[in-house]
């Protein structure tokens, strides 16, 4: 069964192409669930989550992601410590949820979103990687149709590589910029392609 990691910039339809995946018979896992699973419940994670960026990200004895993000995003170096404490046991659930379903015939393969997985060199923990690409402007007014500023979009995608360059570096590209219709035909024959390989 091919493990699959599935990439693109902000906005750009990468959940909505897991989903439809999954739809198609895919197993379907998301890496930023994997994570707040880990805040949340893995002691070890959060106790060294907390040394790094300060009790401050403790809320009523739980990890606020979105206090923890905003101490991360402008300092590169905590980013890169939080990473070092996340990405091991991330990879190791995905590792054990592969190793768990990949003789499963019900599956047509294995999915897993990962925003960055380009970004900070992972891409030889998948068979294939995927990128879900987007004109920029469609994917900034998605994003801001979900509640978030245009200064968020901006400073989020300095932690992403240029689309061109992640569809480049990608196996496959699947172009989100029509309906959803259109982004189901080529799942559909991304899917068709896999099977018959």
């Amino acid at each position: 069964m091919r493990k699959i990691g599935v990439t693109g910039g902000i906005a750009s339809g990468k959940t909505t192409v897991c989903l439809l995946l999954e739809k198609h018979g895919a197993y379907r896992l998301s890496a930023d669930d994997i994570i707040h699973q880990l805040l949340e419940t893995d002691t070890e994670s959060m106790r060294r989550v907390v040394s790094i960026l300060g009790s401050a990200v403790l809320v009523d004895g739980r990890i606020d992601r979105k206090e923890v993000a905003s101490r991360v995003f402008s300092n590169p170096e905590k980013l890169e410590q939080l990473e070092s404490v996340l990405h091991p046991p991330l990879f190791a659930e995905i590792e054990k949820r592969y190793q768990r379903v990949k003789q499963n015939k019900h599956y047509s393969c294995f999915v897993v979103e990962m925003p960055l997985v380009q970004e900070i060199k992972k891409e030889k923990e998948f068979d294939l990687i995927l990128a879900v690409i987007s004109d920029e402007k469609r994917a900034k007014s998605r994003f801001i149709a979900a509640g978030f500023s245009s200064d968020d979009y901006q400073r989020r995608m300095k932690r992403h590589w240029d689309i061109k360059r992640k569809a480049r570096e990608a196996h496959v590209v699947l172009s989100n910029n029509g309906d959803l219709h259109h982004l189901e035909k080529q799942v559909k024959t991304f899917i068709y392609t896999l099977t018959e390989e």
